[in-house]
């Protein structure tokens, strides 16, 4: 698989902002110039293993630079716990390097982890360069919020609005009202995209279970993720400036053609429309 997992990174300035670190974060950012040392605040959509997968190595590789500084990371509900269980799961190898090295802080002195749980648009971060804006989107939809695991009870949506630019990261989200209502007016909206049919069909050839058998899953990817269209018509709704479409799925590198998601988004959305490979600047 060519393509890394779900990040984003927005530069206003000399700040940096990761959207979501997962599997080959580290290796993407040395693609740009940058290093996980550079990163200073990260915001997690939500804690899925596509989404934050790569935030362990991410955080030993910027303790070994040892450049200073702390790693702010802030997310749903169980953001704290997650990034206590990544720093445990480093532990052992820390300790071996920390034995050879000279005297350093440990990688937990180094991340603060925020979580934040809001029902309404809420502004959860800002500094001199961005003001960030979340609301929950509908990724979690179908399971009962009275069932939900450690981890699901929220998953979000950014805005980030900077002195010349605002950007929406959608993160993983079905059709929802509130992503439009944040994404009113942006300039960008990056959103999330996928081929339904062809997801559908990959989960009956994997899992090889009966459609009922299969139900919650299909259901999860119809109602929590979005085909094209439903991009097209929230970003039309929005009155948004362009769409980037990223965390395209399927996604895999029999995927040559990908015009049917741009074809798709423009069937309701004029404006331009582009698909983001990794590494891709805007």
């Amino acid at each position: 698989m060519k393509r890394s997992g779900s990040a984003n990174l927005l530069q206003v300035g000399d700040g940096s902002y990761l959207i979501d670190a997962g599997p080959g974060v580290s290796h993407q950012l040395a693609k740009t110039g940058l290093e996980p040392a550079d990163i200073h605040t990260v915001f997690l959509t939500h804690l899925h293993f596509d989404h934050v997968a790569g935030l362990a190595s991410m955080l030993v590789y910027a303790w070994f630079r040892r450049r200073g500084g702390n790693i702010d990371i802030y997310g749903p509900p169980a953001t704290s716990a997650f990034v206590q269980g990544a720093l445990q799961y480093l532990a052992i190898p820390e300790k071996i390097y920390a034995a050879e090295m000279p005297p350093t802080p440990s990688i937990s002195d180094l991340v603060r982890a925020h979580d934040f749980d809001i029902d309404r648009p809420s502004v959860i971060f800002h500094d001199d360069k961005v003001r960030v804006t979340a609301v929950e989107n509908t990724h979690y939809a179908t399971i009962p919020a009275d069932h939900r695991p450690i981890g699901a009870r929220r998953t979000f949506s950014y805005r980030f609005d900077t002195p010349d630019r605002s950007i929406v990261f959608t993160g993983d989200t079905g059709p929802s009202d509130a992503v439009v209502d944040l994404a009113r007016g942006a300039d960008i909206l990056v959103a999330e995209v996928m081929n339904m049919d062809a997801i559908l069909a990959g989960l009956a050839k994997d899992f090889n279970s009966s459609p009922d058998a299969l139900k919650p899953v299909a259901d999860h990817m119809l109602r929590e993720h979005l085909s094209p269209q439903e991009v097209g018509l929230m970003a039309k709704r929005a009155g948004v400036k362009m769409v980037i479409l990223t965390h395209v799925g399927p996604g895999d590198d029999a995927e040559r053609d990908m015009r049917m998601y741009t074809s798709g988004v423009r069937q309701m959305f004029s404006g331009p429309v582009v698909i983001a490979n990794d590494g891709d600047e805007y």
